[in-house]
């Protein structure tokens, strides 16, 4: 009895001693030199032990003395095999945790080069914007100075927003279409008559979430392409709705298929708005593009939790 419990203390006393060398020392296999030899030496410390132990407890016992000292190998070997599949357990929980931990790692820095791709694509959005915006706000200072004024104030809210909203990766319709309502108020001072905007937004939908920034490139392309070889007016048309589990905003604007040919656009717009969608989501089925003779139409599919 008194052996019994004594083995069993000694394994673990052993299996903290092997847990400690394991915490600084991991190998790549689970069998290794260092390994075994660990084994051997504890194992046999252990046996050895146990031997003086049971000579010492067992005084005057002759049957049991004689099957203690026949029985060593035979101890030893059940010993290195406990402590080898110790070891090995402590190695396999080692190489999992190392491995969890390399894996969460990899995505977090897969979520960082996301992030600071995303945030790459939503600076690229606002230049040429900007730069037509004051190229317009030129031209009327002299002509129309209150149109100018007022311009210069809604751009300059516009930006404050785009800023505050480059923060966050999330934003309500509600807010994203406040925000594009006054992004269409700089064109509508650009353009004048010339652009109409169709804007329909079921009130359930008003609370949904979609990514920040992601409506007002596919508006710009929108205007952008619509105007392009076209002396008349425009209305681009942007309705958004709730299907099952995804918010779909429909965007649609005129099209002139022989004007568009000798267009020069790069169609930088749609594309990153196509890889923002990727990277946030891990789809690429949440963008449609369906082209005819007369219109052009943009589906965007964003799910919802």
């Amino acid at each position: 009895m008194y052996e019994v419990v004594t083995s069993f203390i000694l394994i673990l006393f052993f299996s903290f001693i092997l847990q400690r060398i394991h915490s600084f020392y991991h190998s790549r296999s689970a069998i290794s030199v260092v390994h075994i030899s660990i084994i051997v030496i504890f194992s046999f410390l252990s046996t050895l032990f146990l031997q003086e132990y049971g000579k010492w407890t067992g005084q005057g016992e002759t049957v049991y003395l004689q099957l203690l000292a026949s029985s060593f190998y035979v101890r030893w070997f059940i010993l290195f095999l406990i402590l080898f599949a110790i070891v090995n357990q402590l190695w396999i929980d080692k190489h999992i945790q190392e491995q969890n931990n390399s894996f969460e790692r990899l995505v977090e820095k897969e979520r960082q080069l996301a992030q600071a791709e995303i945030s790459n694509l939503q600076q690229q959005f606002q230049p040429h914007f900007l730069f037509n915006s004051l190229n317009s706000i030129s031209a009327l200072v002299k002509m129309q100075p209150e149109q100018a004024r007022s311009m210069i104030h809604n751009l300059s809210d516009f930006l404050r927003l785009t800023i505050q909203k480059s923060k966050e990766e999330s934003t309500t319709v509600k807010d994203e279409m406040d925000y594009l309502n006054l992004y269409l108020a700089i064109e509508k001072v650009r353009f004048g008559h010339r652009l109409n905007i169709d804007l329909q937004t079921d009130q359930v939908c008003e609370t949904a979430k979609l990514p920040s920034l992601l409506l007002q490139p596919i508006v710009e392309n929108a205007i952008k392409y619509g105007l392009y070889g076209n002396i008349g007016e425009l209305t681009i048309k942007i309705h958004v709705s709730c299907e099952q589990q995804f918010l779909k905003v429909l965007i649609q604007n005129p099209f002139d298929a022989e004007s568009m040919q000798s267009s020069k656009g790069t169609g930088f717009g749609l594309a990153s708005v196509n890889r923002k969608l990727q990277l946030l989501f891990k789809r690429t089925d949440l963008l449609k593009i369906e082209q005819t003779t007369s219109d052009f139409k943009v589906e965007l599919l964003i799910p919802q939790q």
